[in-house]
């Protein structure tokens, strides 16, 4: 079986010393940390996502490729109940009586699915290869993951090419 292949772009070679552990950010859909990419044939992954919003050139010498090992667990992403079988952050309003805890995002606790074994989180609803079994409305759920994307929780899985 041929391995899926990832890319990276910002960085010219996959450093594990350099990888940012995992950490929950507070109402926000992204983890602190971690390490992004989008698989090298999604039809709409960063690079895509990249030029249609003209935010940043991926350049090719600023990129990286990697495959996962074979034990990596990744939980995939495409529709509302593969998020809720994922554990999620308490969002009840703070002690300082914020109530931005309301809106219908999905806030999941990265920090807890790395304990329980997730290696990887990884959105496949964007692109055209993803029609027939992407459902629900995860722009909204997950604002702010703007493409087909992996985020790497745990960096021993990442295998460079």
């Amino acid at each position: 079986m041929e391995r899926q292949v990832y890319i990276h772009y910002g960085h010219n070679r996959f450093d594990p010393n350099k990888f940012e552990p995992i950490k929950n950010e507070r109402l926000w859909v992204k983890p602190k940390g971690g390490l992004w990419a989008s698989k090298i044939d999604a039809s709409f992954r960063w690079k895509e996502w990249c030029e249609a919003e003209i935010f940043r050139d991926c350049n090719i010498n600023n990129a990286f490729k990697f495959t996962l090992s074979d034990y990596a667990s990744i939980a995939i992403l495409s529709t509302i109940s593969d998020i809720r079988r994922l554990p999620m952050v308490d969002t009840s309003p703070d002690p300082t009586g914020s109530m931005l805890g309301f809106l219908e995002q999905a806030y999941i606790d990265f920090e807890k699915c790395l304990a329980n074994g997730i290696d990887a989180i990884e959105l496949c609803w964007y692109g055209d290869e993803y029609c027939s079994q992407a459902r629900d409305n995860l722009h909204f759920t997950l604002y702010g993951w703007d493409c087909d994307s992996i985020i790497i929780l745990n960096p021993d899985i990442v295998q460079p090419i």
